[in-house]
């Protein structure tokens, strides 16, 4: 919280005091892999890249996107950006804060913000927050991971959901496949090393994946499990 209230320092308080309480609240609906905590690491990572990149784009617009980029998840995960991205739209309550440019600007980034999709970003903003939605640490993929199987396949037994998830993960973070990063930095290259390392080994994975999410026994069901408190 400490880091997010440094980052967030010089945006408008009148928009981040409704953004606060009347969007973030909405966060409890989806899944825990992407609520309220995945939403302020984004809003982190987006910032301190911002920083670090020099690349000087504007907080207030940087801090809405982020903020409403996962907006409805809840809904359909397949087309979740376009539903967030509709939704942060259709709010008459932003226009109070942005031009209607802007506005168009926010809403592209949240549609452009999915590392699946196809297209490069209309804006340095979507691909800002292209990158930063993007994990940057093994521990925050295990959980986030563990959490959404848990929303989507929930009566799967763990030893095969790890044998899903290890596949999955080997395909995403492949050398052949990577997954789209516009702005990158030390951090993000190490946990890409680093997980590529870990991937090539089945068993250290596994273990690692287990003591993270603090599971003890891989012939139950996942919705068995309650994992991590985050």
């Amino acid at each position: 919280m400490k880091s997010y209230l440094n980052f967030t320092k010089n945006v408008n308080p009148y928009l981040k005091n409704y953004i606060e309480t009347s969007i973030f609240p909405e966060y409890e609906k989806n899944d825990k892999g992407h609520g309220i905590l995945h939403i302020l690491e984004v809003i982190r990572r987006a910032f301190e890249l911002n920083n670090l990149l020099k690349l000087n784009l504007d907080e207030n617009i940087i801090y809405t996107i982020s903020a409403c980029h996962d907006n409805g998840k809840y809904i359909n995960h397949e087309i979740h950006e376009k539903i967030a991205a509709e939704r942060f739209f259709q709010n008459e309550k932003f226009k109070d804060f942005f031009t209607d440019e802007e506005r168009l600007i926010i809403k592209e980034a949240i549609e452009d913000h999915r590392s699946s999709h196809n297209q490069n970003p209309r804006s340095n903003y979507g691909k800002l927050i292209s990158s930063a939605d993007r994990n940057s640490t093994i521990e925050i993929v295990f959980i986030r991971s563990f959490f959404v199987g848990q929303d989507r396949t929930p009566d799967m037994i763990i030893e095969d959901f790890l044998d899903f998830t290890l596949n999955r993960l080997r395909k995403r973070y492949s050398n052949d496949n990577p997954e789209n990063m516009f702005y990158s930095d030390e951090k993000y290259e190490k946990f890409l090393k680093d997980m590529r390392k870990l991937l090539s080994n089945e068993h250290e994975f596994k273990k690692q994946y287990c003591a993270i999410n603090q599971i003890k026994n891989r012939t139950k069901k996942l919705i068995e499990e309650k994992g991590v408190i985050i």
